[in-house]
């Protein structure tokens, strides 16, 4: 593929989404569950941001032992983001100036997708997308 793919042609489809409040050690049995390295965080009406699975061991091994630690306290927001119809090529970019190693592919502010370093790479490649759960 090339910069005319879109960031949505590329990214992980459908979205597995938790919400804030949700505590970090069942959001990573989800993850091991849904074999997923990225969680979307939502509440009813917004997207909060993106979560990996290392942003939910590294806050969960901070707090060890002292208390439960929930999703929202470790997602950055907000969460890096992309629309849906703009280039791959704006979404690398979009992950370098967050540090990040993904983006929410949002549509009419609904998130739609995560796309990830490794859907970008795997691009380059000319490798097709990864069905779900083969991550």
């Amino acid at each position: 593929m090339t910069d005319q793919a879109s960031a949505l042609d590329l990214a992980s489809t459908p979205v597995v989404a938790v919400r804030p409040e949700l505590d970090a050690m069942t959001a990573l049995y989800e993850m091991y569950r849904r074999d997923v390295h990225h969680l979307a965080v939502v509440t009813d009406d917004d997207t909060v941001g993106l979560v990996s699975a290392a942003d939910l061991l590294q806050g969960i091994a901070a707090q060890y032992p002292k208390t439960t630690t929930s999703v929202g306290s470790l997602c950055p927001t907000p969460g890096p983001r992309v629309d849906a119809d703009e280039g791959i090529g704006v979404a690398a970019e979009r992950m370098i100036d967050a540090h990040a190693d993904a983006v929410l592919v949002m549509r009419h502010g609904q998130v739609c997708g995560v796309l990830t370093a490794v859907d970008l790479v795997r691009s380059i490649a000319g490798k097709p997308p990864e069905k779900e759960g083969s991550r």
